[in-house]
């Protein structure tokens, strides 16, 4: 029987994830392909060896058993008269990480010596790891806590499984298997929320020194409106640029947008006013004093006391209660399966002297627990933002964006792109970099020098980045891949739809 070429396009779901989760895009790329020309079929293949808590178990020993799972599935279609000529992978949130170092584990492998590496794209993956930014108290607690509940795989995130090369930093290394497997695919894409989406944020899953969407989070009255204005009470605004027939929810990150400053400074008392102004979107809220700022900050924390009170009956004893067993079953199977990693040593082999050391579907008549678990799920998510959104929260959320100038206003015409590669604090002191600082200091982040490394690394990679505005949930995470049925995931869609008809390559 005479073999045919087929496109094999892989999908890795992300922490606690199921294939389910990728059922949605799964059918938007099936069907898009359907319409296609292209004469490879195309095949869809959902990761399944990594499911639920096993992805505790490291993000190096779920690459391998992705890899393997992918070797396997190109061996079962050889075997039914289909050779993979061409290859793609779909990451969701943690995947995105798992598919990079399972793309390392092929390229070691040679797989790519005879298969097109086409595709890479994630959606709200973590390329820079969740450690949060900061130096308070209560950010320190969380980034030694979260990463013990959350196995080998936390430790990793949270840029703790080695003071000397984390593994995510490893990734980010120009001439490791990891950076230069995924350098060989012609089509880099990532997908980030900017909004309600607080361990994935756009510097994070964006690959940014920046989030200049952190107001969004900040302050509830600021919104984007329909033609990509952010508007500020003091006259300030930002200006942004939705992609046509995705409005308002895809922006473009490579069309030019305006920082504009608009501050009188002709007294200081006025600027400290203006600076500690609410910013309403479309409605005249009076200015909030110090003291209900105060108050603001505190309901924070009220909000989570109260979700995790709420859900505390489930919550703790789907995850806290239960997630303890979960990390000693993990360790248990990291012991168990050392030995996949040990043929891999050499992935990690770089001039350095110190470097880390490498280390059933539901059934239908269960449809109602099916749909519990969906909400579990989307709870945690939801608390574990409440967590972050109450220990970040600062005195000074409705600061204007600028800093203030004795000569006027000033104004920056740039990109989303090239902000977010404007590392503040090394950049030179040119006329150009002496803007840039001005203006975009504000939004400077208290990252690692980890952090500041993988994102210089891997922005010298073609991303084509795609921040994702969805405003109808606050599960946004979720929401960005249309992770379940959900009427309010509506703008999940449109990002799906742009995915399949303006990104991915068949």
């Amino acid at each position: 029987m005479e073999s045919k070429n087929c496109h094999l396009v892989v999908l890795c779901h992300g922490l606690w994830g199921v294939s389910e989760h990728f059922a949605y895009i799964e059918a938007q790329l099936k069907n898009h392909a359907s319409l296609s020309s292209s004469k490879d079929q195309l095949i869809v293949y959902t990761t399944k060896t990594n499911e639920r808590f096993k992805t505790y178990d490291g993000i190096d020993l779920c690459g391998t058993r992705v890899a393997e799972e992918i070797l396997a599935e190109a061996l079962r279609l050889q075997e039914q008269g289909l050779t993979v000529s061409k290859f793609s992978v779909v990451g969701y949130s943690l995947g995105g990480l798992i598919a990079r170092y399972a793309i390392g584990v092929l390229h070691y492998r040679g797989f790519f010596c005879n298969i097109e590496p086409v595709n890479f794209t994630s959606f709200c993956s973590p390329h820079v790891g969740v450690l949060t930014p900061g130096q308070s108290v209560s950010i320190k607690i969380f980034n030694w806590l979260v990463p013990v509940l959350l196995g080998k795989s936390g430790h990793q995130l949270f840029l703790k499984d080695s003071p000397t090369v984390p593994l995510l930093k490893l990734m980010s290394l120009p001439h490791t298997v990891f950076y230069r497997g995924l350098a060989k695919f012609k089509n880099i894409s990532l997908y980030s929320n900017i909004r309600s989406d607080i361990r994935t944020s756009w510097w994070c899953s964006g690959i940014s020194y920046i989030n200049p969407f952190d107001i969004l989070d900040k302050n509830p009255n600021v919104k984007i409106d329909q033609d990509g204005y952010i508007h500020f009470e003091n006259g300030s605004k930002f200006s942004l640029k939705f992609i046509e027939d995705y409005k308002p929810v895809v922006l473009d990150a490579d069309q030019p947008i305006t920082f504009t400053g608009l501050v009188d400074v002709s007294s200081k008392a006025k600027l400290n006013q203006m600076v500690q102004e609410d910013l309403p979107a479309d409605n005249d809220v009076p200015a909030q004093s110090k003291t209900a700022n105060f108050f603001q900050r505190k309901f924070k924390w009220v909000i989570m006391l109260f979700r995790f009170g709420v859900y505390l009956p489930m919550w703790v004893t789907w995850f806290v209660l239960h997630n303890w067993l979960q990390v000693f079953n993990s360790t248990l199977r990291v012991i168990k399966e050392s030995s996949k990693l040990a043929e891999f040593l050499e992935l990690c082999e770089e001039p350095e002297p110190a470097r880390p050391p490498l280390t059933k579907r539901l059934s239908e008549a269960s449809i109602d627990l099916h749909r519990l678990e969906h909400g579990l799920h989307d709870q945690g998510d939801e608390f574990i933002d409440s967590v972050f959104d109450a220990i970040t929260s600062t005195n000074d959320i409705n600061r204007s964006i600028f800093e203030a100038r004795e000569n006027g206003p000033l104004s920056l015409t740039t990109t989303i792109n090239k902000i977010g590669e404007f590392d503040l604090s090394a950049e030179p002191d040119t006329p150009d970099a002496l803007r840039y600082r001005q203006i975009l200091s504000p939004f400077k982040l208290d990252l690692s020098d980890h952090q500041k490394d993988i994102i210089k690394h891997l922005n010298k990679l073609p991303w084509r980045k795609f921040p994702i505005y969805i405003t109808k949930t606050n599960a946004t995470h979720a929401a960005a891949i249309v992770r379940h049925d959900d009427p309010a995931f509506e703008e999940g869609k449109v990002v799906v739809k742009h995915f399949v008809e303006e990104v991915f390559q068949h």
